[in-house]
């Protein structure tokens, strides 16, 4: 079971929202609680697309089965920095996907120019904290009670990492 990982194209989008979507309707790990429509998504994989940015798909069989981007933010100031999201789907999970896809990302991110990438994670993921721990990934801060859902408060680490 072999999986590939590699930039994102416009025919992954569906894929992609489907696998998003999943991560999402599990409530645990990802800021949105919202399912994302195909037009908002096919618009933001667009824009990655167009403007070269990390964003990366890991397929098995055809499918996706998780992704990571870094995104650049848009204001003057702060155009050096990348937000990072990911999620594997739960079968792939603990195989080394979200490692490989990390891996591409961050590399991918160095090359246009970033100089900083950061990173929120509920504090309850302990796997995902040991990821970004094992790439260099330093804990700036916490928001505390930062994340509300199904009746319980959860804090929120911050974590980044710089090449300047």
């Amino acid at each position: 079971m072999k999986y590939r990982a590699r930039q994102i194209h416009e025919s992954d989008i569906g894929n992609y929202l489907a696998v998003l979507n999943e991560v999402i309707a599990e409530r645990k790990y990802l800021l949105t609680t919202d399912m994302l429509s195909l037009n908002h998504t096919a618009k933001f994989v667009k824009n990655a697309i167009h403007n070269n940015f990390a964003m990366y798909v890991a397929e098995y069989d055809k499918k996706v089965i998780g992704w990571a981007d870094i995104i650049p933010r848009e204001k003057g100031a702060v155009r050096h920095i990348g937000e990072l999201g990911m999620g594997v789907v739960p079968d792939w999970r603990g195989k080394g996907v979200g490692k490989e896809l990390l891996s591409r990302v961050i590399e991918h991110s160095w090359k246009i120019g970033l100089t900083r990438i950061e990173l929120e994670v509920f504090a309850s993921n302990k796997a995902a904290i040991s990821l970004y721990e094992h790439f260099g990934f330093e804990h700036e801060g916490t928001k505390r009670n930062a994340r509300y859902i199904d009746g319980k408060y959860e804090d929120v680490f911050v974590m980044a990492q710089c090449r300047i």
